[in-house]
């Protein structure tokens, strides 16, 4: 099967979904598939919509001579009145990979309904789906009233780290070590991910109570890295708060292994791989009712669900979590066994595997 995979930028961008795709086309390619990475240069939103009246994605399409498309979602604006033509002048099967709806994002509500009209009109232009979390579905069931065509649900996986092995004496001995709680924060600086609500919450704690470290870039939105950097010197936190930028590999691995737990208080996440990654190392998430996240944290049990921007709710969860280490292990301990229970990259990949080829017949 040659398979082409439509995508803005570079595949080795720093995102989950970009880690997704990698993950996809490592495996479809390990199976003896051929697969051909098709590359629009990252524009405004605007701009992309453009690109439906020019000639070079449909050229780039043709040339790559594949038997099915599979566009990451992200492409829609690039594409949604051109994959008509797609399917008829190539005359290929066009299927999307869903990450995350644009118009579900937050929004101003005088472009919310264009963005969702845009998307509904995308996903009516395509001959299948592939979704990432029960959430995903459920809003483009939503948006298309129901009329999905034929899809199937494949979950990212957490295994990203395979040689670890992380054993219950060294959670307790992690969980128990008095000092300040250790917080991880892994999502890029962008204000979706919430990184001003910890701080905002930080600010209600004892400064001696708490350790941050920060991995993600900072470089998509300036303007908000620069209000959360005025946050942190205003709120006198420049030795609790470290933001180390975008961490990779191993380095990552060591960050999960030293802290305590994992907290991304995101206005919505339409999965949240690192959810599944930190559980891989038994640390408890604080996400929120938002989005996917639920269908990974157990609340109470594996970590903590709480209402977006709710700064208050998460001030009271971290002092709880630093005075009472005995519930800190026990959450640890319910991680550890939740990520047992995902499912692994080959398997999420082997069920587009199969649904792709089942588009082609």
């Amino acid at each position: 099967m040659r398979i082409g995979l439509l995508i803005y930028g570079e595949m080795e961008t720093l995102s989950g979904g970009y880690l997704y795709n990698r993950k996809l086309v490592s495996y479809l390619r390990s199976q003896g598939e051929q697969v051909e990475i098709i590359s629009l240069p990252p524009r405004s939103y605007w701009r992309h919509l453009g690109d439906n009246f020019s000639k070079r994605c449909l050229q780039l399409i043709a040339a790559a001579n594949i038997d099915i498309l599979v566009e990451d979602a992200m492409v829609h604006p690039s594409v949604v009145l051109l994959n008509r033509r797609i399917s008829r002048q190539i005359n290929i099967p066009v299927v999307t990979l869903v990450h995350l709806l644009t118009s579900f994002d937050h929004h101003p509500c005088y472009s919310a309904w264009l963005f969702r009209t845009i998307e509904r009109r995308y996903l009516q232009s395509v001959s299948g789906i592939i979704a990432n979390s029960q959430t995903t579905l459920m809003q483009i069931r939503e948006l298309l009233n129901d009329r999905l065509p034929p899809h199937c649900l494949a979950v990212p996986a957490g295994d990203n780290f395979p040689e670890v092995s992380i054993k219950i004496d060294v959670i307790s001995q992690r969980a128990l070590t008095t000092g300040p709680l250790q917080i991880l924060v892994v999502g890029n600086v962008i204000r979706r991910k919430g990184l001003h609500v910890l701080i905002q919450a930080l600010r209600q704690l004892p400064a001696e109570d708490f350790q941050v470290t920060v991995a993600g870039r900072l470089d998509m939105e300036p303007d908000y890295v620069k209000q959360i950097q005025t946050l942190i010197e205003s709120s006198h936190l420049q030795k609790r708060v470290c933001l180390k930028g975008p961490v990779q590999g191993q380095a990552l691995a060591e960050l999960y292994r030293q802290h305590h737990l994992m907290v991304l208080p995101s206005a919505y996440e339409s999965y949240g791989i690192v959810y599944v990654e930190a559980q891989q190392f038994g640390l408890p998430v604080i996400g929120t009712t938002a989005g996917a996240a639920k269908e990974i944290i157990n609340h109470g049990d594996n970590g903590y669900l709480i209402p977006p921007e709710d700064q208050h709710a998460l001030a009271e969860l971290l002092q709880t979590l630093h005075r009472d280490r005995r519930l800190l292990l026990q959450l640890s301990r319910n991680a550890l066994a939740a990520s047992a229970q995902q499912p692994n990259w080959n398997q999420s990949c082997e069920i587009i595997r199969q649904y792709l080829y089942a588009r082609l017949h």
